[in-house]
């Protein structure tokens, strides 16, 4: 067990932003699910486990913030600490399912998503489930490995760098590292955990910028009266049932570059056009009277940002909380009337030039830099409750993962073929997270993830249909069908 435990440095502001969503159980995790083949030649006279687990044992050796844990959680004042050993067989699961693998892995991936970390401050707050079918598919074997974090040590495009260490060590097996002893691996007494993201980041604020943000968020109701439509945000925020819900929808390997590449020829990108097919389906789903305005999100990675970035090659350098968000609204004039295919590629062509001329700022007057403001995240989240939320909906794109190691299509063996982003049900968060995630050349997989009782089951579901048929017209070359 882990037990001993020395300082590693406090928890930044972002990283308290999690870890107070955590205590309160607001927010539990991220989690990319990798679908990883291998000839059955490449696991021969081996346990499937003992070759995930030496794997793996190397990817924490060369990740510092998976060797942490979190102490004093519930206060104002957390702080990472250094394990000496990890218990892996506390962190790795394996199981063999004999019904269809998608079915099995949405259930698992929602029980996940719902799941404290348990003991934080003497293990490190992650987990790698293995889900697979017992017999091999004409010679290759087939495997879900969900990657589970605690958002305080990972961001998204964190969890794709864990599967590409965990890629590449899989197909370039060393021998058993000798920190692993039975299933315990030793770690290092010398470590170094990477600064928070406000000591990488120059962060820069105008006097304005800040008295505007506090007047918004502290100033007296009936001075802050919003001049736009109040978007239509699903139901108050309320922490029951916390209960995630997970739809999927894949864009297939034969369809997804024609889909990016008539992206670009519409002078746009994958993530702005989703947000515009998100508002025109959810615009006819939710009744009139209720949609007179919405509000979405886009998380943005701030690695570009970074001063003194590291040499590439070592994804634990980069390996941490390094993302801002943006807010786009829609009014009433942009969701009602009749709408075509044209409307769709206006607004993702308009929502594009907002992003860039928004990147052109940061980061200066970024409201990530506000966080430092709060003193007290457990009695701001729940000051929050019974109020409505600030977003409709979230779409977080993480880019792709090279599915051979290394990048090299030198020879057969490990690969990873898909990749699905997940967040489970966030209870201040946005109503609906659309997630996306792909691999080079491969699927593009969108997961739509719900807190139960926020929004109506039925109408994800409309969601999932209008996307998954949209972005098929699309990827067909077809015109859009509205019904």
């Amino acid at each position: 067990m882990e037990t001993r435990h020395r300082q590693a440095r406090a928890l930044g502001p972002c990283e308290r932003y999690s870890s107070s969503r955590h205590a309160l159980g607001f927010y539990k995790c991220v989690i990319n699910t990798c679908r990883y083949t291998v000839p059955t030649s490449g696991v021969q006279g081996q346990s499937v486990y003992e070759v995930f687990e030496r794997a793996l044992a190397s990817v924490v050796l060369g990740i510092p913030s998976l060797r942490v844990g979190i102490k004093d959680e519930e206060t104002s004042s957390p702080y990472f600490v250094f394990l000496s050993a990890i218990s892996l067989h506390l962190h790795l699961e394996y199981h063999e399912v004999s019904k269809d693998l998608d079915v099995e892995l949405i259930q698992k991936l929602e029980h996940q998503h719902d799941q404290y970390f348990p003991d934080i401050s003497s293990r490190p707050p992650w987990k790698v489930i293995i889900v697979s079918t017992p017999h091999p598919a004409n010679g290759v074997l087939a495997f879900d490995v969900i990657f589970a974090v605690h958002h305080s040590i990972a961001d998204g495009r964190s969890t794709a760098a864990f599967h590409t260490k965990l890629l590449n060590e899989l197909a370039c097996p060393s021998v058993r590292p000798i920190q692993l002893s039975g299933h315990v691996l030793s770690l290092p007494p010398s470590q170094q955990l990477s600064p928070p993201l406000e000591e990488v980041v120059a962060f820069k604020q105008s006097w304005g910028f800040v008295l505007g943000t506090l007047f918004r968020e502290l100033g007296p109701a009936w001075l802050s009266r919003p001049s736009k439509a109040i978007p239509w945000t699903g139901k108050l925020i309320t922490p029951e049932p916390f209960q995630t819900n997970l739809r999927l929808i894949v864009v297939p390997a034969e369809v997804a570059p024609s889909v990016l590449a008539i992206c670009r020829q519409h002078g746009t990108t994958l993530t702005p056009l989703l947000h515009s097919l998100v508002l025109a389906s959810i615009a006819k789903l939710v009744p009139a009277k209720y949609a007179q305005a919405f509000c979405s999100s886009t998380p943005i990675d701030l690695r570009p940002y970074i001063s003194d970035r590291p040499p590439s090659g070592k994804p634990g350098a980069l390996f941490g909380v390094l993302v801002t968000t943006q807010a786009h609204h829609f009014e009433t004039h942009e969701i009602h009337g009749d709408r075509d295919e044209d409307d769709i590629w206006k607004t993702a062509v308009s929502l594009r030039g907002r992003m860039k001329k928004h990147l052109e700022t940061v980061p200066k007057d970024d409201i990530i830099s506000m966080l430092s403001w709060v003193t007290d995240w457990r009695k701001y989240w729940l000051s929050k409750i019974g109020k409505p939320r600030e977003t409709t909906w979230e779409v977080s794109n993480i880019g792709s993962i090279h599915g051979i190691p290394g990048g090299s299509h030198l020879q057969p063996g490990w690969q990873i073929r898909r990749s699905i982003m997940s967040q489970g049900a966030t209870v201040a968060g946005a109503a609906i997270g659309v997630n996306v995630a792909g691999v080079a050349g491969g699927d593009i997989c969108i997961s739509l993830s719900w807190q139960e009782g926020i929004v109506e089951t039925d109408l994800v579901e409309g969601m999932v249909l209008d996307l998954q048929r949209w972005l098929g017209q699309l990827g067909r070359g077809e015109k859009l069908a509205w019904k």
